[in-house]
């Protein structure tokens, strides 16, 4: 499955921590097998809370795999530029992939996912016009 394909057959709906938080490991493709042994042995020592465990058995490399095609895909385009230094602006930096990472922020995911996917499908098309490219400028903005 390529990338467009895979963030278009995502539902990226959610209203609390916990549902953002599965909407990332999703859109990640995130291994769960792979922190479950060192989650039971944290688990042997002492008692997790669903969060914590959560944010041990994230898995940086699968997040980092799927932002850097990303951002690989989208490099080039002056208005997804223009989109990674406005979110970069949020945390007062000029990096772009900082502003990627902001992107994925709980406030921003839903509204980025939709713009992306709309650049992917027709980057020739993707311009300041977009409905979600004005919504995502709007919220970032």
């Amino acid at each position: 499955m390529n990338l467009l394909e895979h963030l278009s057959s995502k539902n990226l709906f959610y209203e609390d921590n916990r549902a953002y938080r599965q909407c990332l490991r999703e859109l990640f493709i995130m291994n769960p097998s792979k922190y479950s042994e060192k989650i039971y042995e944290i688990k042997s020592l002492e008692e997790l809370d669903e969060e914590t465990e959560d944010e041990i058995s994230y898995d940086s490399e699968a997040a980092k795999n799927v932002l850097d095609e990303i951002y690989s895909k989208t490099k080039d385009n002056d208005l997804m530029n223009e989109i990674y230094s406005n979110a970069a602006a949020r945390m007062f930096s000029m990096d772009k992939t900082i502003g990627l990472a902001v992107l994925m922020s709980y406030d921003y995911l839903s509204f980025f996912i939709l713009c992306l996917v709309d650049y992917l499908k027709a980057p020739g098309e993707f311009n300041k016009s977009n409905i979600n490219y004005i919504n995502l400028m709007k919220k970032i903005s």
